[in-house]
């Protein structure tokens, strides 16, 4: 299948999987294990959250999360300057094909990851195997395309 498809919007997950790869290793779902997710870092987790189509049915705005993950809180923090970076200097230029008209950052939503629970006889225990605040930046965009 010849991507992007023409006449179609582009696929803006893996429009940021072509864009971040030469950053780090970037997925759109996370390794199933703890073990895997640390064993792969640093690493970017890539999502497209919503988006709506304009009144003219000619340009897509799409909100996408974007989460840097590092060993430590200052590579993820470099890491999110990278991406950053990367996505701001998008548009006017093809990725894989891909021409973008327009990208933001917008405010990210909380991140929404929650450390696995384990259940004992007295009560529940949180066992955390990835500290979201030190291990963890998000980061929000909105990107605005045409079909191509």
């Amino acid at each position: 299948m010849t991507y992007p498809v023409a006449g179609e919007f582009p696929d803006f997950e893996q429009f940021m999987i072509d864009l971040f790869t030469p950053v780090a290793t970037t997925v759109t779902t996370l390794p199933a294990t703890s073990e895997a997710l640390q064993s792969a870092l640093p690493l970017i987790w890539v999502r497209k959250i919503g988006g709506t189509l304009d009144i003219n049915a000619i340009t897509y705005k799409a909100k996408v999360n974007v989460v840097a993950f590092g060993t430590t809180r200052g590579q993820a923090q470099q890491l999110a300057v990278q991406i950053r970076a990367a996505m701001l200097g998008a548009p006017a230029s093809r990725v894989n094909g891909v021409l973008v008209d327009y990208a933001e950052e917008v405010v990210a939503d909380e991140p929404k990851f929650h450390p696995p629970i384990l259940r004992r006889s007295r009560g529940l225990t949180e066992v955390p195997d990835l500290d979201p605040l030190n291990q963890m930046v998000e980061i929000a965009f909105s990107i605005e395309a045409r079909r191509q």
